[in-house]
């Protein structure tokens, strides 16, 4: 069974087509997609890993295969 999705603030469960109806996705409500930026903003989230040019192009690489053959 697939799991409803769930706003990643309160954990409130989506409408089911709320990733193609919704502008707030994939928060509940604006004040959910608010604190989320402010938790941005404060530094309370990080990207852990360094991004690298060549990493960037492996990753893109890997969602579309033609583009990495063209890059070659």
């Amino acid at each position: 069974m697939i799991r409803p999705q769930t706003c990643p603030i309160c954990d409130t469960e989506l409408a089911t087509n709320a990733a193609t109806q919704s502008p707030l996705f994939p928060f509940c409500s604006k004040r959910c997609k608010m604190i989320d930026l402010y938790r941005w903003t404060e530094g309370q989230y990080a990207v852990v890993e360094p991004l690298t040019p060549e990493r960037l192009f492996e990753e893109s690489a890997n969602d579309d295969p033609e583009a990495f053959e063209e890059g070659l």
